[in-house]
């Protein structure tokens, strides 16, 4: 019969070798109601959290009214066959309230067995053999069947209790890792904290009161103090304090982080500013003092000897003082326009924009050289594009000047637009000398000059660089490619157009 009893209770538990609980169903710290983990998922539903001694009680009580259902049962239908109801009290308690509680379940059950059922009734005395031997029996297996399933039930607790913990770090690292500063990573950890020990936490930059845990968040000066006081007793304190330096680990990596990457934003930050500073001091020394001679110089020849001078010649020196001061003026400005996309000063307004409007203002504004033409044909056609106006009439400015000057005398320079989904391109393309294909990545790249011998390079490297700052400010890109037949170069501004907003 004890081993019958087994057997039923084998088919209770679930637990064949041709059915094994898969490992993944315990450990998963969000369980659902399937029928394929049915078993897991029982034992997470009943997972009872009782202190050691009311466990102990719950276990005298479990076994007490398997017991009581079993005389009952004896009493009213005459059964002799109740041993399993003993044996299920042992399981339950086992399954409820762990390994220890079910090992005292089975001694219990053991007692219990031979007082109220084992002739002569409601007395510890044997009469045979055969009552030895099966309540030795019965208290073999009630000892095993609550080691076993204790030991399941405490094996399922702590895969829970682990899959728990590992998805609240999980958490903690994507939290810290998306925190930008080192306040937004003491917010977070103490939030954690308080969650782990039950409200006994703080993260600050005062010592820690008496009595608490504490460690800095990193070895730099001023760094903020973590501090939290176990809430719990036993395995479970343990547990807290592992979880909590755990977190503590991951703030400080977050804080380290912040730290490595704000010294490297500064030093970065340091070395363009120095790049910055050399060039423009370098190309102040050229393309400032160049044209500020050539006015003074004209000036002064005005001043001294001006009525010397016939009437054509004194025209002529003006023309140079007007056409270096406007130099010097678009040289200044581009300047100005540098610092500012520099700087991320640069907030275009967005609105639908007319490209065949822009085009026309800017062809209006550009200097006329001899032979050079610019031709502008089938822009009315072209959707309107979300742009901030200002900056795009100096962008397209920019292009079309830059085509002019190094396209040499006669060059002819050709807009148009290109229209795909909600996007548009406009496309300036001279047949000038253009650039080497080894050139095209520099090209947009701050105080670059083209290095074809013979081009006439008179500019200081700014124009294309702020025409690629505008541009990518309105969310548009700018592309450097050879003309047809690799003659000339070809220039593509792509912005949206107004209905994709």
């Amino acid at each position: 019969m004890p081993l019958a009893m087994v057997g039923l209770a084998g088919q209770v538990f679930g637990v064949t070798s041709r059915d094994p609980t898969p490992p993944l169903a315990i450990l998963s710290p969000h369980p659902t109601r399937k029928a394929g983990r049915g078993f897991s998922w029982l034992l997470e539903r009943a997972d009872v959290r009782l202190g050691p001694v009311a466990q102990f009680a719950a276990a005298a009580g479990v076994v007490l009214a398997g017991t009581v259902i079993a005389v009952l049962l004896y009493q009213l239908v005459d059964l002799t066959r109740l041993a399993i109801f003993f044996l299920g009290s042992v399981i339950v308690c086992a399954l409820l309230f762990g390994r220890r509680p079910g090992v005292f379940a089975a001694f219990l059950a053991f007692a219990a067995y031979n007082f109220s059922l084992v002739e002569p009734r409601f007395t510890f005395r044997l009469v045979g053999a055969d009552d030895l031997l099966t309540l030795a029996v019965f208290l073999i297996v009630a000892l095993s069947i609550g080691g076993l399933a204790g030991r399941v039930r405490d094996s399922e607790r702590q895969a829970r209790m682990r899959a728990q913990e590992t998805d609240a770090l999980l958490e903690a690292s994507r939290a810290f890792g998306d925190a930008v500063d080192v306040e937004a990573v003491a917010i977070e950890l103490c939030a954690r904290l308080r969650a782990v020990v039950e409200g006994a936490a703080d993260v600050a930059d005062a010592p820690a009161p008496a009595g608490w845990r504490s460690r800095p968040l990193s070895l730099e000066p001023g760094s903020p103090v973590a501090a939290w006081r176990l809430s719990a007793e036993g395995p479970d304190a343990a547990r807290q304090d592992r979880l909590c330096s755990l977190m503590i680990d991951l703030a400080s990596a977050a804080v380290n982080r912040i730290h490595l990457v704000d010294t490297r934003t500064d030093l970065e930050a340091e070395a363009r500013a120095g790049r910055l500073r050399d060039a423009i001091l370098g190309s102040i020394s050229h393309d400032l003092r160049t044209p500020l001679a050539t006015v003074l110089a004209s000036a002064s020849s005005l001043q001294e000897y001006g009525d010397r001078f016939d009437l054509k010649t004194r025209a002529d020196l003006a023309g140079v003082i007007v056409h270096e001061a406007d130099r010097l003026n678009r040289y200044v400005e581009r300047l100005l326009d540098l610092s500012r996309i520099e700087a991320g000063q640069v907030a275009p307004r967005l609105e639908p924009t007319s490209l065949s409007e822009i085009v026309d203002a800017v062809v209006r504004r550009l200097p006329a050289p001899g032979g050079s033409v610019v031709q502008a044909d089938d822009l009315d056609s072209a959707p309107f594009v979300l742009a901030d106006g200002r900056l795009l009439e100096q962008a397209m400015f920019n292009l079309l000047d830059n085509a002019l000057i190094h396209g040499g005398e006669g060059v002819r320079v050709d807009v148009r637009a290109e229209s795909k989904a909600d996007m548009v391109t406009v496309v300036i393309e001279d047949d000038g000398a253009g650039v080497e294909d080894d050139e095209l990545a520099d090209l947009g790249r701050k105080f670059h000059r083209g290095r074809r011998p013979g081009n006439a390079s008179t500019g200081a490297g700014m124009g294309l660089a702020v025409v690629k700052g505008f541009v990518e400010a309105m969310g548009g890109t700018l592309q450097f490619t050879r003309g047809e037949a690799r003659r000339g170069l070809r220039v593509g501004v792509t912005l949206r157009t107004a209905s994709a907003r």
